[in-house]
């Protein structure tokens, strides 16, 4: 085990952003996804949109999780908004419901994930309910992860924040990992 986890993440091009942020937020959701827990896949995503807002903007009153979407990614094109997404966030990681207190008390839409297409010719009333592609929103979050890291390279003064702020972050990367030795008694 690696105490220095951040020296793994280092090449001959300089650090690997994409590696650690795949290794330790798209893995497990690409896992759970390929294993058809859609709903737990969903719950780690919105966790991974959470740890890299935090990341990105620390710990302020604004609603980062919000601003991170709005400043990285576009997810118009899913139908939802980040706002949407948030409720949604909130639901689902507070009581593993699609209703929120917002979305209890009509002031937004709820959201509901799917998998795969919709058949042509199913109608949805996206009036009170949202229905996204987690697939795509998986999509959106990577590309909106890519285009985060390239801030790195414009903005080199905020390598030290991301240091700080990922070592507050439970991560994969850092899971002390003890063996046990095996008693064959």
């Amino acid at each position: 085990m690696s105490v220095d986890y951040i020296g793994e993440y280092f090449n001959e091009d300089g650090f690997d952003f994409t590696r650690l942020l795949n290794d330790d937020f798209f893995q497990p959701v690409r896992i759970l996804f390929n294993a058809k827990h859609y709903v737990s896949a969903s719950k780690l995503l919105v966790v991974a949109i959470d740890s890299i807002s935090f990341i990105e903007y620390g710990d302020i009153k604004e609603n980062t999780f919000i601003k991170w979407l709005n400043t990285y990614a576009d997810i118009s094109s899913l139908g939802i908004t980040p706002e949407e997404l948030w409720e949604h966030r909130n639901a689902l990681l507070h009581m593993s419901s699609i209703r929120s207190r917002k979305v209890a008390s009509g002031k937004t839409r709820s959201l509901v994930s799917y998998v795969g297409e919709i058949p042509t010719g199913v109608k949805l009333d996206d009036s009170s309910t949202g229905y996204y592609s987690l697939h795509g929103l998986i999509q959106a979050f990577g590309q909106a992860c890519g285009k985060w890291c390239l801030t790195y390279d414009a903005e080199r003064s905020k390598i030290d924040s991301f240091v700080a702020r990922y070592d507050l972050i439970a991560s994969d990367a850092r899971m002390l990992h003890i063996e046990h030795p095996v008693n064959n008694s």
